[in-house]
Protein backbone atom coordinates (compact mmCIF):
# COMPACT_ATOMS: atom_id res chain seq x y z
CA UNK A 1 0.00 0.00 0.00
CA UNK A 2 2.97 2.37 0.42
CA UNK A 3 3.46 4.82 -2.42
CA UNK A 4 6.96 5.29 -3.76
CA UNK A 5 8.28 8.82 -3.69
CA UNK A 6 6.11 9.90 -0.78
CA UNK A 7 7.57 13.07 0.71
CA UNK A 8 6.43 16.25 2.40
CA UNK A 9 6.18 18.29 -0.81
CA UNK A 10 4.10 15.64 -2.58
CA UNK A 11 1.79 15.27 0.43
CA UNK A 12 1.18 19.02 0.48
CA UNK A 13 0.57 19.14 -3.28
CA UNK A 14 -2.06 16.41 -3.02
CA UNK A 15 -3.55 18.07 0.07
CA UNK A 16 -4.06 21.33 -1.86
CA UNK A 17 -5.83 19.46 -4.65
CA UNK A 18 -8.03 17.65 -2.16
CA UNK A 19 -9.00 20.87 -0.44
CA UNK A 20 -9.90 22.41 -3.79
CA UNK A 21 -12.04 19.36 -4.65
CA UNK A 22 -13.61 18.52 -1.29
CA UNK A 23 -13.57 21.88 0.43
CA UNK A 24 -11.49 23.27 3.26
CA UNK A 25 -13.98 22.15 5.89
CA UNK A 26 -14.44 18.65 4.44
CA UNK A 27 -10.84 17.59 4.10
CA UNK A 28 -9.44 14.77 6.26
CA UNK A 29 -6.16 12.98 6.77
CA UNK A 30 -7.95 9.72 6.04
CA UNK A 31 -8.93 10.99 2.57
CA UNK A 32 -5.43 12.31 2.00
CA UNK A 33 -3.93 8.94 2.92
CA UNK A 34 -6.37 7.17 0.58
CA UNK A 35 -5.50 9.53 -2.26
CA UNK A 36 -1.79 8.86 -1.64
CA UNK A 37 -2.45 5.11 -1.33
CA UNK A 38 -0.92 4.88 2.15
CA UNK A 39 -2.21 4.16 5.63
CA UNK A 40 -3.15 7.29 7.60
CA UNK A 41 -0.48 6.48 10.19
CA UNK A 42 2.15 6.55 7.43
CA UNK A 43 1.51 10.26 6.88
CA UNK A 44 2.94 10.97 10.31
CA UNK A 45 6.36 9.89 9.03
CA UNK A 46 6.29 13.04 6.90
CA UNK A 47 3.94 15.52 8.59
CA UNK A 48 2.95 16.42 12.14
CA UNK A 49 -0.76 16.23 11.44
CA UNK A 50 -3.70 18.21 10.13
CA UNK A 51 -2.39 21.38 11.80
CA UNK A 52 0.72 21.31 9.67
CA UNK A 53 -1.38 20.86 6.54
CA UNK A 54 -3.64 23.75 7.52
CA UNK A 55 -0.58 25.92 8.09
CA UNK A 56 0.94 24.90 4.76
CA UNK A 57 -2.39 25.62 3.04
CA UNK A 58 -2.51 29.08 4.62
CA UNK A 59 1.05 29.86 3.56
CA UNK A 60 0.32 28.66 0.02
CA UNK A 61 -2.86 30.78 -0.10
CA UNK A 62 -0.91 33.84 1.08
CA UNK A 63 1.67 33.29 -1.65
CA UNK A 64 -1.04 32.94 -4.29
CA UNK A 65 -2.79 36.12 -3.12
CA UNK A 66 0.51 38.00 -3.18
CA UNK A 67 1.10 36.83 -6.74
CA UNK A 68 -2.44 37.80 -7.80
CA UNK A 69 -2.05 41.29 -6.35
CA UNK A 70 1.43 41.73 -7.80
CA UNK A 71 0.30 40.63 -11.25
CA UNK A 72 -2.76 42.89 -11.15
CA UNK A 73 -0.74 45.92 -10.11
CA UNK A 74 1.98 45.30 -12.69
CA UNK A 75 3.34 48.67 -13.82
CA UNK A 76 0.30 50.59 -12.64
CA UNK A 77 0.61 53.36 -10.08
CA UNK A 78 -1.69 55.36 -7.84
CA UNK A 79 -5.42 55.01 -8.34
CA UNK A 80 -5.10 52.48 -11.15
CA UNK A 81 -2.85 50.25 -9.03
CA UNK A 82 -5.18 50.50 -6.03
CA UNK A 83 -8.29 49.61 -8.03
CA UNK A 84 -6.52 46.78 -9.88
CA UNK A 85 -5.35 45.27 -6.58
CA UNK A 86 -8.78 45.54 -4.96
CA UNK A 87 -10.39 43.88 -7.98
CA UNK A 88 -7.71 41.17 -7.95
CA UNK A 89 -8.45 40.44 -4.29
CA UNK A 90 -12.09 39.74 -5.06
CA UNK A 91 -11.22 37.77 -8.17
CA UNK A 92 -8.77 35.64 -6.17
CA UNK A 93 -11.31 34.96 -3.42
CA UNK A 94 -14.13 34.19 -5.88
CA UNK A 95 -11.91 32.03 -8.09
CA UNK A 96 -10.28 30.07 -5.26
CA UNK A 97 -12.93 29.83 -2.55
CA UNK A 98 -11.46 26.87 -0.67
CA UNK A 99 -7.87 28.15 -0.80
CA UNK A 100 -9.19 31.55 0.28
CA UNK A 101 -10.72 29.93 3.37
CA UNK A 102 -7.25 28.68 4.31
CA UNK A 103 -5.95 32.24 4.09
CA UNK A 104 -8.77 33.72 6.13
CA UNK A 105 -8.48 31.03 8.77
CA UNK A 106 -4.70 31.34 8.91
CA UNK A 107 -3.90 30.58 12.51
CA UNK A 108 -2.56 33.33 14.69
CA UNK A 109 0.87 32.08 15.45
CA UNK A 110 4.37 32.88 16.52
CA UNK A 111 5.56 30.67 13.67
CA UNK A 112 7.90 32.76 11.53
CA UNK A 113 6.73 31.27 8.22
CA UNK A 114 3.08 31.97 8.98
CA UNK A 115 3.74 35.52 10.14
CA UNK A 116 5.94 36.23 7.13
CA UNK A 117 3.35 34.79 4.71
CA UNK A 118 0.49 36.70 6.33
CA UNK A 119 2.39 39.97 6.07
CA UNK A 120 3.59 39.26 2.53
CA UNK A 121 0.13 38.39 1.22
CA UNK A 122 -0.86 42.05 1.32
CA UNK A 123 2.55 43.63 0.73
CA UNK A 124 1.78 44.66 -2.88
CA UNK A 125 -1.32 46.58 -1.77
CA UNK A 126 0.52 48.02 1.25
CA UNK A 127 3.17 49.38 -1.15
CA UNK A 128 0.48 51.04 -3.27
CA UNK A 129 -1.02 52.68 -0.18
CA UNK A 130 2.39 53.88 0.99
CA UNK A 131 2.77 55.48 -2.44
CA UNK A 132 0.09 57.96 -1.39
CA UNK A 133 2.39 59.22 1.36
CA UNK A 134 0.24 57.96 4.22
CA UNK A 135 2.06 57.42 7.53
CA UNK A 136 2.73 53.84 8.66
CA UNK A 137 0.18 53.84 11.48
CA UNK A 138 -2.59 55.14 9.21
CA UNK A 139 -1.54 52.69 6.51
CA UNK A 140 -2.08 49.82 8.92
CA UNK A 141 -5.49 51.15 10.00
CA UNK A 142 -6.53 51.73 6.42
CA UNK A 143 -5.36 48.33 5.22
CA UNK A 144 -7.17 46.58 8.08
CA UNK A 145 -10.40 48.42 7.29
CA UNK A 146 -10.08 47.82 3.55
CA UNK A 147 -9.36 44.14 3.98
CA UNK A 148 -12.32 43.81 6.35
CA UNK A 149 -14.62 45.46 3.81
CA UNK A 150 -13.37 43.40 0.87
CA UNK A 151 -13.61 40.17 2.86
CA UNK A 152 -17.08 41.08 4.06
CA UNK A 153 -18.21 41.62 0.49
CA UNK A 154 -16.70 38.33 -0.65
CA UNK A 155 -18.22 36.45 2.29
CA UNK A 156 -21.68 37.93 1.79
CA UNK A 157 -21.79 37.24 -1.94
CA UNK A 158 -20.42 33.70 -1.53
CA UNK A 159 -23.23 33.03 0.94
CA UNK A 160 -25.88 34.11 -1.54
CA UNK A 161 -26.49 37.71 -0.58
CA UNK A 162 -26.69 40.59 -3.07
CA UNK A 163 -28.54 38.56 -5.71
CA UNK A 164 -30.90 41.26 -6.94
CA UNK A 165 -30.70 41.18 -10.75
CA UNK A 166 -31.46 44.87 -11.21
CA UNK A 167 -28.35 45.98 -9.30
CA UNK A 168 -25.20 44.09 -10.31
CA UNK A 169 -22.84 43.08 -7.52
CA UNK A 170 -19.92 44.35 -9.60
CA UNK A 171 -21.31 47.88 -9.36
CA UNK A 172 -21.63 47.54 -5.60
CA UNK A 173 -18.05 46.31 -5.27
CA UNK A 174 -16.81 49.20 -7.42
CA UNK A 175 -18.68 51.62 -5.16
CA UNK A 176 -17.04 50.00 -2.15
CA UNK A 177 -13.46 50.12 -3.40
CA UNK A 178 -13.81 53.57 -4.95
CA UNK A 179 -15.17 54.80 -1.61
CA UNK A 180 -12.08 53.44 0.10
CA UNK A 181 -9.92 55.03 -2.56
CA UNK A 182 -11.53 58.38 -1.79
CA UNK A 183 -10.83 57.85 1.92
CA UNK A 184 -7.21 57.04 1.11
CA UNK A 185 -6.86 60.15 -1.01
CA UNK A 186 -8.38 62.22 1.78
CA UNK A 187 -5.90 60.75 4.26
CA UNK A 188 -3.11 61.67 1.88
CA UNK A 189 -4.47 65.19 1.36
CA UNK A 190 -5.00 64.63 -2.36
Amino acid sequence: MAQKGLNHAHIMEVAVKLVEEKGYDHFSLRELAARLDVRPASLYNHIDGIGEINTAMAVKAAELLNRALTDAIGDREGDEAFLAAARAYRSFADGNPEIYKALIRMPASEDTDIRRAAFASFEPLRAVIKGYGVAERETIHFLRALRSAMHGFVELTSNGFMQRDTIPREETYELLIRGYLNVLKGMAGK
